[in-house]
Formats: C-alpha cells, sequence, structure tokens
C-alpha cells in the first residue's frame, strides 16, 4: 500500500495546486534550494498526523486565496486495509479510480458544515475527511484522527532535525523493525529457552519465594478492601513473558567514537546521522522490511541524506534505498547527482522542481525523457535539476540527433560529420569554431561538433579546451533542437 498521489495547495509557496505522482518505490525530488521539496514530505505528515506541528504562520499560504489544502490518494492494498475491523468504518469510502481500489484522503484550513448521514458536521483542520463516492463530498468518518495515523508508518529524517531522535527502539521504525527481526531469531536459541524456563520458575504459583506469590498477596489485600466497600471482587496477577515490544523499550544505543562513550543522543549531528543512514543501508542489506511481523506499511523520508556522505558512500545510500523501495514507499529529496544516479524509471518515480512560487515548473519522470525511450538519463536529469552540463550528457544528445540523421539516410551509412553541421545549422548553429586535426587539415564546424571531436580525441592537442560556458551554450542548443524533433 502506497500514497499514490499528492495534492498540494496554498501551503508554504505552493499556491496554485501542485500535483505529485508518486510511485510505490523511491520518489525522487530534486531542483533548486528552497523550490519546496520539503514541503511535499511536510505536507504528507500535515495531512495524516494533523495540524499540531505545523502552525498557519509557517505553513499556510501567506495572503492567499482560498483554503490551505492537501490531498493524498492511498492505492495498492486499500481494500485489505479495511478489511481489518478496526478500519472497517471506512469500506464505504473505497472506490474505483483509473482500475484500482483506493481511499482519497483531505485536510483543509477554513470551517465548513457538511450533511452526513442526515446530519449536519462541522468541519475544519483538525478534521480529517475522506472521500465518499456516493454523495460525492468530503466527509469525516472516523471523529479522530488517531485511526488515520495507523494506516501508515511515518519515518522523517529531516536535513536539519537531530538524528537520534529517530534512531529509537519502536517497532515501527527501521532499527525497531530490524532488532524485532533479531529478535525472533534470538527466540530460537537455547538462550531464550534458558530464559523461558527462569520466567516460570519466577512467576511459579506454587513457590513461596516466587514473585506470583508475593502478589497474590497483595491482590488478597486489595480484594479484602474491595469487599467490603463494593461487594464480592476475585482477581489475581498474571505476568506473560516479555516480547520483543519490552525488551526494545528498554534498549539504548551507546556509541564510542574515540571521544568516550555516551548515548547517540550525545553525539554530533554528524555521526547521529551517519549511524541513522547505516541503520537504514543494513535494513535493506537484511531484507528486515520482508521479515517483520508488523505489516503496517513503512514510509521512509529523507531529507537530503547526502550531507556528510562522500561520493561512494552516496552510491551506496543510493543502492540501499532501491532495495528499500522494493517493499516500502520511499521519498528523497535530495540535491545529490550521486544518489540520483540509482533511478530506475521502470520501478521509480522523479520529480524536478525548478523556479519557485509562480515560476515553479515541475517536471516528473512520466512527463519528460529527451531520447524517446521513456525514461530521463542521469545526465538530462542532473541538466533539468541542477543546471548541471555534462560531457556525458553533450554526448547523448550529439548521438541521439546523430541517429536521427542516420534514421532518414535510404543508404544505411552512417551520418558524417558535413552532414551533423548542415543539420545543426539549419537548426540555427552557426559554423563558429574551427578544428585542426593531426595530419595539419583544419575546417570549420559548429560548437557542438568541435566539443564532439575534444570529448573523443584527447590525445589532439592543437585545439583549445572547452570552456564550462561553451559547454553550456552548445548543451543548451542541442537540447533545443532533440526538443524540436
Amino acid at each position: 500500500m502506497h500514497i499514490k498521489r499528492v495534492v498540494l495547495e496554498n501551503v508554504k509557496s505552493f499556491r496554485d495546486q501542485a500535483i505529485f505522482e508518486l510511485g510505490p518505490g523511491v520518489n525522487y525530488l530534486v531542483g533548486d534550494n528552497n523550490g519546496g521539496k520539503s514541503t511535499v514530505l511536510e505536507a504528507l505528515l500535515f495531512l495524516f498526523d494533523g495540524p499540531s506541528k505545523w502552525s498557519p504562520s509557517v505553513f499556510y499560504s501567506k495572503d492567499a486565496e482560498g483554503a490551505t489544502r492537501v490531498m493524498a490518494e492511498v492505492a495498492g492494498g486499500v481494500e485489505a486495509l479495511v478489511e481489518q475491523e478496526k478500519f472497517a468504518v471506512l469500506r464505504p469510502y473505497v472506490f474505483e479510480d483509473e482500475g484500482e481500489k483506493i481511499l482519497r484522503l483531505e485536510r483543509r484550513s477554513g470551517e465548513r458544515t457538511v450533511e452526513q448521514k442526515s446530519k449536519a458536521k462541522t468541519l475544519n483542520v483538525k478534521t480529517l475527511t475522506f472521500w465518499q463516492p456516493e454523495t460525492g463530498q468530503f466527509e469525516n468518518p472516523l471523529g479522530i484522527d488517531a485511526l488515520a495515523k495507523a494506516i501508515f508508518d511515518f519515518e522523517a529524517i529531516w536535513a536539519d532535525a537531530q538524528p537520534g531522535d529517530h534512531i529509537d527502539f519502536a517497532n515501527t521504525k527501521t532499527l525497531g523493525r530490524l532488532l524485532e527481526s533479531a529478535f525472533h531469531r534470538f527466540a530460537t536459541t537455547e538462550r531464550w529457552e534458558r530464559l523461558v524456563d527462569a520466567h516460570k520458575s519466577a512467576f511459579a504459583p506454587d513457590d513461596e519465594s516466587s514473585f506470583l506469590v508475593e502478589t497474590d498477596r497483595l491482590a488478597g489485600e486489595i480484594k479484602t478492601l474491595v469487599e467490603e466497600q463494593y461487594g464480592p471482587a476475585a482477581m489475581r496477577f498474571e505476568f506473560g513473558l516479555p516480547d520483543a515490544s519490552v525488551f526494545m523499550k528498554q534498549g539504548t544505543l551507546h556509541v564510542d567514537d574515540g571521544a568516550g562513550e555516551t548515548p547517540i543522543e550525545g553525539k554530533g549531528s554528524g555521526m547521529q546521522r551517519a549511524i541513522a543512514l547505516g541503520i537504514i543501508q543494513l535494513y535493506a542489506k537484511t531484507g528486515a522490511s520482508q521479515n517483520a511481523e508488523n505489516l503496517t506499511p513503512l514510509i521512509l523520508m529523507l531529507d537530503e541524506p547526502e550531507t556528510w556522505l562522500h561520493p561512494t558512500a552516496q552510491l551506496r545510500l543510493g543502492e540501499a534505498l532501491s532495495v528499500i523501495g522494493q517493499t516500502e514507499q520511499v521519498f528523497i529529496v535530495t540535491h545529490s547527482p550521486y544518489l540520483i544516479r540509482t533511478f530506475d524509471s521502470a520501478h521509480h518515480r522523479l520529480a524536478v522542481m525548478a523556479g519557485k512560487g509562480a515560476n515553479r515548473r515541475i517536471d516528473t519522470s512520466t512527463t519528460f525523457g529527451l531520447f524517446g525511450m521513456g525514461e530521463p538519463t542521469w545526465g538530462e536529469i542532473n541538466y533539468r535539476a541542477f543546471d548541471i552540463c555534462s560531457q556525458e550528457f553533450h554526448n547523448e544528445l550529439y548521438g541521439h540527433l546523430t541517429r536521427h540523421i542516420e534514421a532518414q539516410k535510404t543508404n544505411g551509412n552512417s551520418a558524417q560529420v558535413k552532414e551533423l553541421d548542415a543539420f545543426f545549422q539549419a537548426a540555427g548553429i552557426p559554423l563558429s569554431k574551427k578544428w585542426k586535426r593531426t595530419d595539419g587539415k583544419e575546417y570549420q564546424t559548429t560548437l557542438a561538433t568541435f566539443i564532439r571531436n575534444t570529448i573523443h580525441h584527447p590525445e589532439n592537442k592543437l585545439n583549445d579546451d572547452v570552456s564550462s560556458e561553451e559547454l553550456r551554450t552548445s548543451t543548451r542548443a542541442l537540447v533545443g533542437v532533440v526538443e524540436s524533433l
């Protein structure tokens, strides 16, 4: 089960409606600073967890017309969700859309009244609503939002937060699920059996020195007092063998980084973040997400996880998140081309957010992809997200246009440089450079071909180096040509 779509309206810098199509695996959010990437994650938590952490002064758009609104659609397992007794109240709110069953949720500011089950009900930002397909309106079937918070387990690690806050042992968190998985393995060992026997002895009902005998005396004293005042009331205490959650609540993680051992909360943010991300990678490696008995879907949110990680570590983290994305929904807000390198268009989704406010543009992995292969390449992602013009991307553009020209030829011959330059000239790219060959010959050529020759013939030292501005100029020109095809 996963969040299929989220809509933001009048949330922080989002004024007009912004729609994000999401996948069940890894979802990348990349683009400019202050472009609204982290706001998408905050909006989801605002929707499911309630408005207590998101004050109107910072979360609502200033001077906006209309309500602040977040809507999301949940898919991929809602029928199984509402079969659970505690979620049965949501069964009338499941409907089919685009061939799959979904739940549509909304939270919005402002007060309004709807007629629900023949009664007027007042809704406001504190009430989470669900779309009712029969009445054609959003309603509040839950009364309070506590049940909605149990639909997903959200774990968010923010760029400016203390990761130690998220390194806890609850079985809804990644570390807790790892420990729970380890506990189940431990429960099969002989040492656990000895603990079981010791527990039985400590709580034996017929042993004068056992704790259970002591509690029987206590129960008897309470019984006497209750019977004197209220009447018969037999009672007894029972203490079962602790399960994994009981042990987890008593646990702490201690770290010695050379400066002495302290609980994780006492270490610096760099060390805390490294450990948090290490736990996430181990979670992927061990397959704990597939073995855990906790069936509530985990949604992992990582805000700029590349901070303090060198490129190789970023690549490894990206690979680990891809593994987790096979069974859990993952959101990654990043500026790192190394994390993006693991993007797989067949299983991942990507949203590129460029510009701010009214000038913001949101491109998704299903709406762009220059080369007609159904996926943006790493070079194109970095170009659109971060305005990075690389030799690799220039090569992709040049090679794509070469194939385009060859496809027009009927003799099966390869495209020649003169044919490419003639094609570029017709597209408005001038013969502005002179290429010197190692045999002493030279010829006028376009900047695109000059850069291509420089990349493919590094042994030729007769020509000037290509400047970053020239690479940028040529890349933009070739993107324009490809887009016009």
